[in-house]
């Protein structure tokens, strides 16, 4: 049976802990020559973020801005170049591999590409009971009803837990990858992009499926996406992200109501509307492309594209400042009215 979390402490208290997090991976090489030595690809560039037990925080922006390093940095499947990072008050970069091992079982990941994430030559049963069977969780007597179980909980016949990969539809992949994600009990789960790649009808299922898994099991969660609609409908809190650094954050409502960054109000923007919408704000059109990571531009990542760009933007970075209570955004148009008051 599938243990609920432990939701005695309360939902504000924070499981998961951010600061200064940077990873940095080794880009091409700077000369013709190998000894040239390497560029560096900036992927995530300084993030700072608390995610509240029980809640999910929702992780947004373009492809290629850093979401999933961020999720993955936090799991320690990539290790950060630099930065903290707290799970449940231990900072996971300081802990020895054992130590870490021991956590795993606690913190899981549900991945992107339900095609490529589940081995094609295992059945789903071993692929949800594997977790089960490396942390030593359950008996081998009680292992066949703890896999059927957890089928049953994620919406699919334990009958076929005999089955292989290839024999089950995307959206039935993807809740074998929702249930080996829950076979361990863990407080705090990733969810990489889990509805990028199904049918509109299935992601809606999947959408409601993990809302339903969170406030059962009191589930903490990163959800990073870029349906827009999708992070307003699961996240408690919105962070929005742009080459590699976070540029707004608030609770969702009031980030979807009140959009401060002129990134986000493009991105919110950017989003199809029904023609009987009451909502009368237009799009605006970003012009130009995003920066590489490898050479980002000088001052604010997002001068090059800003449609209120300042010359002071060129020239240095703004900082993430609470320009409102509990919203915090990094521009120098807020963050300069802040200072004011």
């Amino acid at each position: 049976m599938i243990t609920p979390g432990n939701p005695a402490s309360g939902l504000d208290d924070v499981i998961v802990s951010v600061r200064g997090l940077k990873t940095y991976y080794p880009g091409p090489h700077k000369g013709f020559w190998p000894w040239s030595g390497r560029l560096t690809v900036k992927a995530v560039d300084d993030v700072s973020l608390d995610i509240r037990r029980g809640q999910t925080l929702g992780l947004v922006g373009e492809s290629g801005c850093g979401k999933t390093t961020v999720g993955r940095s936090l799991l320690q499947l990539v290790r950060p170049t630099a930065g903290e990072v707290f799970f449940e008050g231990q900072d996971l970069r300081k802990l020895k591999d054992d130590e870490l091992y021991a956590l795993r079982k606690r913190m899981q990941i549900i991945f992107q590409d339900p095609y490529a994430s589940l081995d094609p030559r295992a059945t789903v049963g071993f692929t949800i009971s594997e977790g089960l069977l490396i942390h030593k969780l359950t008996s081998p007597a009680e292992l066949p009803d703890r896999v059927a179980d957890l089928m049953t909980t994620v919406g699919l016949n334990p009958a076929f837990e005999n089955r292989y990969p290839h024999e089950f539809s995307g959206g039935q992949r993807q809740r074998v990858g929702i249930a080996r994600a829950l076979a361990t009990n863990p407080t705090f789960i990733v969810g990489d992009e889990p509805i990028s790649a199904l049918d509109v009808s299935i992601q809606a299922q999947i959408i409601n499926l993990l809302r339903t898994l969170r406030d059962q099991l009191h589930l903490t969660m990163l959800f990073i996406s870029h349906d827009l609609r999708a992070v307003r409908y699961l996240s408690d809190d919105v962070a929005v992200m742009y080459l590699g650094k976070i540029v707004e954050m608030a609770g969702t409502d009031e980030l979807f109501a009140s959009p401060l960054h002129p990134y986000t109000q493009a991105l919110l923007g950017s989003t199809p509307k029904p023609s009987w919408s009451a909502d009368p704000a237009e799009a605006v059109m970003l012009t130009g492309d995003v920066p590489s990571p490898i050479n980002p531009p000088q001052g604010c990542y997002f001068s090059t594209r800003c449609p209120r760009v300042m010359a002071r933007c060129r020239e240095a970075q703004p900082a993430l400042v609470e320009a409102q209570p509990g919203h915090k955004v990094a521009c120098f148009l807020l963050s300069d009215a802040v200072n004011l008051v």
